[in-house]
């Protein structure tokens, strides 16, 4: 009889396959518009119906996450996110109110896939070690992110967008049919009644009591968001960066970002030299390298040392993912783990959509080097608070 932790191992396999079909269309999408309607605002446009529907729906799809079967619901957003491309396809990619309903569909449908992983974890993955089973997580993640934009590109560029777009259903399929061998899945009245603590949306007043008394959880979302923040001004910022800076083109950004990828891989393969050290101390290691790298990349005099601190920033970032996971997983029931990764994402979501405006707008009065240094040195703010917060109590592990 197949174990759990082989259960888990081919969900993986399902879950890479994913991640590497939605880079065909995630790529192919921004250029279709582009080359539909000639306007940049346009494609502004989708990036906009990409987080507003996320912001509006996320207190649902907590509820969904944490009261119904969890296996179900990432077979229903793979086979919805494959219908909406499949849309596409049949109306031959030339009508931009239905690209735009794509991207809302697909954007919605990869958060709730996301969200709904991270809270699943720990019912799926066996004997495995939490911070074991997300390493592998990314490193699948990873692997994909390295690979799949070379190829997605190759295949726009040779073959056009319906073929992208046709591969990417393709891996929704498979997706769908490695989701098959977990184990049944069911939340439904019974676990209601068997946790007060599990009823209503993130915004339901039992979840917010209980979250009031759970101070590690409050301190860690509080230091994910500051994180997420700083993440997304260094994000909206790069490719003006390198454009103002230092005069690069679209491959030089390809360049820097593959180093991204590579460092991201790198710090999945050499798990096993740091698996041993406390979580908590890694989790802020992870934050305050991401600092250095920000600040060193915000001071960089040339390209190669942009792409040297963007791969530290890769092995950073891997490294805060997997105990940021680990460290929320362990200390949160089934019956709430949805509800507390929906509502930091969406805190996250919502707070860096402001303050990333403020810091374009802060970027035009100064510059953008000194606003990426900025974030940087806020960043690395962070780690030492986060040491400080997170000592101040025993972290517990429950099951």
């Amino acid at each position: 009889m197949m174990t759990q932790k082989s259960r888990y191992y081919l969900f993986m396999i399902g879950r890479f396959t994913s991640s590497f079909g939605n880079w065909f269309a995630s790529m192919a999408i921004p250029f279709m518009i582009y080359d539909l309607t000639g306007s940049a605002m346009a494609v502004s446009v989708s990036f906009l119906l990409e987080t507003l529907p996320i912001i509006l729906l996320s207190p649902v799809i907590s509820k969904r996450i944490d009261h119904g079967s969890r296996k179900i619901l990432l077979q229903f957003c793979e086979g919805v996110s494959g219908l909406s491309i499949l849309l596409c396809v049949l109306t031959g990619c030339r009508d931009v109110t239905v690209l735009y309903l794509m991207c809302m569909v697909l954007s919605v449908a990869s958060f709730t896939y996301n969200t709904t992983v991270n809270a699943y974890v720990p019912d799926i993955c066996g004997n495995l070690e939490l911070k074991t089973a997300n390493t592998i997580d990314s490193f699948v993640s990873n692997i994909s992110m390295v690979i799949a934009p070379v190829l997605a590109g190759m295949c726009i560029e040779w073959q056009g967008y319906q073929t992208a777009l046709i591969i990417d259903i393709f891996t929704f399929v498979l997706s769908i049919l490695f989701l098959c061998f977990l184990e049944k899945d069911v939340r439904t009245g019974k676990i209601e009644q068997k946790s007060q603590n599990g009823k209503g949306t993130f915004l339901s007043r039992e979840f917010l009591q209980w979250l009031g008394q759970e101070h590690f959880l409050k301190a860690m979302i509080v230091i994910c968001i500051l994180f997420s923040v700083c993440g997304a001004i260094f994000s909206s910022l790069d490719a003006v960066y390198i454009a103002e800076i230092f005069s690069g083109s679209s491959d030089v950004y390809g360049y820097i970002n593959s180093a991204w990828g590579i460092g991201m891989l790198a710090a999945s393969g050499l798990y096993v030299l740091y698996k041993n050290i406390s979580e908590r101390k890694m989790f802020a290691i992870g934050i305050f390298m991401m600092g250095i790298a920000t600040v060193g990349y915000g001071l960089s005099a040339n390209i190669p040392v942009c792409i040297a601190f963007n791969f530290i920033g890769g092995i950073a970032n891997t490294i805060y993912m997997i105990y940021y996971r680990s460290l929320i997983q362990a200390s949160t029931d089934s019956e709430n783990r949805g509800k507390v990764f929906t509502f930091q994402s969406t805190l996250s979501k919502i707070l860096s959509v402001l303050i990333v405006f403020l810091a374009g707008v802060f970027a035009d009065l100064s510059s953008v080097r000194f606003s990426i240094v900025l974030s940087g040195i806020f960043t690395i703010f962070i780690a030492f608070a986060c040491l400080k917060a997170l000592g101040k109590r025993r972290f517990q592990q429950k099951d």
